[in-house]
């Protein structure tokens, strides 16, 4: 106990010391030009001329932060597939971003594993040295420990869609223009997909998504156009049941309708089902794919059920909402 106690002890010190140097470099801040910052406005002058270093910019929790103009060592506990979609890499975020998401596998050489977001490696993050760190809202005990290495601003997760993120996390990086040109080219890409598709696809054809497994047993749901359903329904606005439609229409769904078995005829009787499987309950996933009800579905029987990669279809971020696309043209025209 002494040892913990002689430990943490230890941390805040170093954690104060850091503090410490920081204030007192931002007030006069040296460096091999003969530059000095002026921490009140935010200035850096040099022989008479003054350069913005800093600004004062209003986070998703409604904090006034004074954040680098140019971050340039950045950590992230949420946003890292909305930062490569930007061009920017950080230097560090949790494991789960890391390796639950098939969007970023090719793209993450080099960001430090911060281990899990519950409980945060934050002496790592602390020796990293960041000048800037992104953040959800949902652990203000986290951001308030983050707070004391480096500028902290929250972004807004709840009740934004993919595109709000990333646009947020541009304006955070001070890089709008950026998100704004990877939705024009998303958009663009949206409808090439739509013109390759129009040459296999009946326009009268519908489709359906369904999740087998996920968040507790014997689990089992359909989609509209949220979340897993979104590049079917929204971007591509390809025909889903009325069925569904009508479900989404009394109440939107973002986690999904569960459904039980009996009820597959009528929720995934569509000609085309994009199906996403989790191996949380192996058992109960078995049981519903050697089912009479899953096998007589006219998809089953027409052999147009699209297994997909549920990393890289059920998180939701543009770069997976992207690459969707691209795996779209690829099971629909083999």
């Amino acid at each position: 106990m002494k040892l913990r106690n002689f430990r943490i002890a230890i941390f805040m010190l170093v954690i104060t010391f850091v503090l410490s140097a920081c204030g007192g470099n931002s007030n006069n801040q040296s460096s091999g030009n003969g530059q000095s910052t002026e921490n009140n406005q935010g200035k850096e002058t040099t022989q008479g001329e003054v350069t913005a270093k800093t600004r004062m910019w209003t986070d998703g929790s409604g904090r006034q932060v004074e954040i680098p103009i140019h971050p340039q060592r950045i950590i992230t506990t949420q946003y890292l597939p909305e930062m490569l979609a930007l061009g920017v890499k950080p230097i560090a975020a949790p494991k789960h971003l890391l390796t639950n998401f098939a969007s970023v596998r090719n793209k993450i050489d080099g960001i430090e594993d911060l281990g899990s977001v519950n409980e945060l490696n934050v002496e790592k993050a602390l020796s990293l040295n960041p000048d800037l760190i992104l953040t959800m809202e949902d652990d203000q005990e986290l951001i308030n420990k983050l707070s004391k290495i480096a500028p902290t601003v929250v972004i807004t997760w709840e009740n934004k869609d993919a595109f709000d993120h990333l646009k947020d996390t541009a304006d955070a990086l001070g890089i709008p223009e950026k998100a704004e040109k990877w939705i024009a080219d998303y958009n663009k890409k949206t409808l090439e997909t739509k013109e390759k598709l129009a040459a296999v696809v009946s326009p009268n054809e519908s489709f359906g998504a369904v999740v087998i497994g996920g968040f507790k047993a014997g689990q089992l749901r359909v989609y509209a156009d949220q979340n897993v359903g979104y590049t079917l329904f929204q971007a591509l606005k390809l025909p889903m049941l009325d069925s569904v439609k009508s479900e989404w229409e009394k109440e939107r769904r973002p986690l999904g309708m569960d459904i039980s078995m009996e009820l597959l005829p009528q929720y995934a009787s569509a000609d085309r089902l994009f199906v996403v499987q989790f191996d949380n309950d192996p058992n109960f996933l078995n049981q519903v794919l050697d089912s009479n009800l899953w096998k007589n579905l006219p998809a089953a029987k027409n052999n147009k059920v699209y297994v997909v990669d549920n990393a890289l279809w059920f998180p939701l971020d543009v770069l997976s909402l992207d690459q969707q696309l691209d795996d779209v043209v690829k099971l629909l025209t083999k």
